[in-house]
């Protein structure tokens, strides 16, 4: 059996769970041969990301198609259906436990249910970050107790205009949030701690797990939503016990201080959520990846571990976050106006360096940006940012200081057009203007699906005069999550009987598997599973036992779960073809159109002069079905906007978006007669 044939033998298939209880283990094997999936499409952020503080996020579109087959080219589908929204109208957190909420579901056509739980296993199933990077979310589950592993967001694509955010699927788990125990933070990025807010609006009394720097993010993020959560703060090494759930946590390095991996036992077995993890032997906070503990956890037996995928497939290691250091320092140097550095709001140890190489060159430190301020604020006050006295300063008084006394440190380095940075490259930011020989600087990863507006906003500050320094031309960045040389040491230290990969699209689940595979782990034991999938651990062995639905939840402003994909639909179609409404007056009694159709156009190039030739046969179909008996208006304006939309198909090649509107004024007179009477 090839290496990724037999990586993939535990893929999470929708169909597997039925099969497999009857298959012989060469059918399993031939069955696994032909279903090494491929890369499915990939959006918006990918190795960084979502997890560096809000760009979007390259992720795998579990709703497009996938290929099922490299042998074969036999292909299987993935559906997208809308789960039903229940319930009563009632708004806010009473609603959210009422009903369920609308998602956009991606499941197979013949989704397998999962048994039962068996008494004595321990049931693992991820809501998010599988098949995607962002909205990271892991269920444990064992004798009815309930122990959650983060609550992360994803942040939309262009294809989903309006939305906010995206979070995981909480439908799973609504009806049974009296058993959730706790919640663990693994560490303070939006894609594992953004949607904690929503989840304690459905429950506000489940206790929050994490380090001081987590719980410190958290807690302001809870604040804006007006929730005073409880808080159980945590280090590495320590022990804590939540109902059945033995806890223990390692410190592991990241782009953000303070993670860490957890640790869960149970009489069922043991598993190791490890989050967003890298080997950095050089941090700046000296806090280096715990090792010593991992070994020794190792030795006591690991079930499963579950391990950050989101740089499997690049080889060797990832460099120490002090190495860019020198990279700073001399853009520094040879600046010689105002220095504007845009990165991650919550890379605190990105930002520790530039106010350094500040302080080094005699200059002050502006922070711009909301998310940036209220960060860093909270980085300083819990003592993980480091401020050399008078060195930051408020925007307000940049002005009176001259240009080559200043740094900006602000967001945007994703192109974002209304982030600090994009404002500042579109020239409507109110304190801060590009001139000549200014120096921008963009410390973080250049985003896979960001490059186009990345390189828009660099193209604009140079032609405003700018010298731009990024990672094209200097080594101004390093990545936060594990290569596949650390990979490998993971697994030889820990040594687990399974391996789960987590974070991470599929081409990364998959190349994490492969890794585990090269380390020795049995093939058959290392599940590739995707959101949804429920994966059991029974007397050692983790496999797939079937599905539940796991779809996307959409934030639209204060609705939460109510957006549908078929209103994203419209709201893509309004974007990219316009809008058409036809207005008409009948009378249905006399089976005549009295006044119109008036057509009205937005965002249309075609005068509206062009829909003469078709307000004929508008009529005209009008018309012949109220001869034959048609008197609902509903069935009128369809008959309208059949009309309508082929003319424009046919004539216009166009689809924009069609609305009809029909009043029948024999309804209006039947109504102010029974009114009369």
């Amino acid at each position: 059996m090839t290496e990724t044939a037999a990586a993939t033998h535990v893929r999470g298939s929708k169909r597997k769970a039925a099969q497999t209880a009857q298959d012989t283990p060469a059918e399993t094997r031939r069955r696994s041969a032909r279903r090494s999936d491929d890369q499915i499409e990939a959006a918006e952020l990918a190795v960084e990301s979502i997890g560096e503080g809000g760009a979007k996020k390259t992720r795998t579109r579990k709703t497009a198609s996938k290929t099922a087959s490299a042998k074969s080219g036999e292909k299987k589908t993935t559906r997208s259906r809308k789960a039903a929204s229940k319930g009563d109208a009632k708004s806010g957190a009473s609603r959210t436990r009422t009903r369920a909420l609308a998602t956009s579901d991606t499941s197979d056509e013949n989704r397998i249910a999962p048994p039962k739980y068996r008494k004595g296993s321990m049931r693992i199933v991820p809501l998010g970050g599988l098949g995607e990077i962002g909205r990271n979310m892991n269920v444990i589950e064992y004798n009815g107790h309930i122990l959650l592993i983060d609550c992360g967001v994803l942040f939309p694509e262009e294809e989903q205009p309006g939305v906010d955010l995206i979070l995981p699927d909480f439908n799973y788990i609504k009806d049974r949030l009296d058993k959730v125990d706790a919640l663990v933070l693994t560490h303070g990025h939006e894609d594992h701690i953004g949607g904690v807010p929503y989840l304690l609006k459905m429950r506000p009394d489940i206790p929050l797990i994490g380090s001081k720097l987590t719980l410190g993010f958290v807690e302001a993020k809870c604040k804006e939503h007006r929730l005073e959560p409880e808080m159980i703060e945590v280090k590495g090494r320590d022990k804590l016990k939540v109902g059945p759930f033995n806890l223990e946590f390692v410190s592991v390095t990241h782009s953000i201080p303070d993670a860490l991996a957890v640790c869960v036992r149970t009489p069922a077995g043991s598993l190791i959520d490890t989050g967003d993890i890298k080997l950095d032997q050089l941090p700046l906070d000296h806090r280096v990846t715990d090792l010593v503990e991992f070994g020794k956890l190792g030795e006591q037996g690991i079930d499963l571990l579950m391990m950050d995928s989101t740089n499997a497939e690049v080889p060797g290691f990832v460099k120490p976050e002090t190495s860019i250091g020198p990279a700073l320092d001399q853009v520094f140097a040879t600046a010689t106006r105002k220095i504007i550095v845009a990165s991650f709001s919550s890379h605190v140890h990105r930002v520790q360096q530039v106010v350094d190489a500040a302080h080094k060159y005699g200059r002050k430190v502006v922070f711009v940006g909301r998310s940036m301020v209220r960060n860093m604020a909270i980085a300083a006050d819990l003592g993980y940012l480091h401020l050399p006295e008078d060195t930051v300063i408020d925007l307000k008084k940049a002005k009176d200081y001259p240009d080559n006394k200043l740094v900006y440190m602000c967001t945007g380095s994703q192109g974002e057009p209304m982030a600090a940075l994009g404002r500042i490259a579109d020239g409507n930011h109110r304190d801060i203007t590009i001139n000549e020989f200014d120096t921008v600087i963009l410390a973080s990863s250049l985003i896979p699906g960001n490059e186009h507006g990345v390189y828009k906003v660099i193209n604009k500050l140079v032609q405003l005069g700018a010298r731009v320094v990024n990672r094209d031309n200097a080594a101004v960045h390093v990545s936060g999550h594990c290569n596949e040389g650390e990979l490998l040491y993971m697994y030889n230290i820990v040594k687990p009987k399974n391996a789960m990969p987590i974070h991470g699209e599929n081409r990364h689940i998959v190349a994490n598997g492969l890794i585990a595979v090269k380390t020795g782990i049995d093939p058959n034991n290392v599940v590739l599973a995707e959101d949804g999938d429920v994966v059991d651990l029974y007397h050692g062995k983790a496999a797939i036992v079937g599905s539940v639905p796991c779809g996307y939840i959409y934030v639209d402003g204060d609705s939460v779960g109510e957006l549908t994909d078929e209103e994203l639909e419209k709201r893509r179609i309004l974007g990219s073809e316009g809008f058409v409404s036809c207005f008409a007056v009948v009378d249905t009694d006399a089976a005549e159109v009295v006044s119109g159709p008036k057509v009205y156009l937005n965002a249309v190039a075609e005068d509206e002069k062009e829909f003469e030739k078709v307000r004929h046969q508008i009529v005209e179909q009008l018309r012949d079905a109220m001869m034959t008996g048609t008197k609902d208006v509903h069935k009128l304006q369809q008959i309208m906007r059949r009309t309508l939309g082929g003319w424009v198909a046919r004539e216009l090649h166009r689809k924009p978006m069609i609305v009809p509107v029909v009043a029948d004024i024999a309804a209006d007179m039947d109504a102010m007669e029974g009114y009369a009477h």
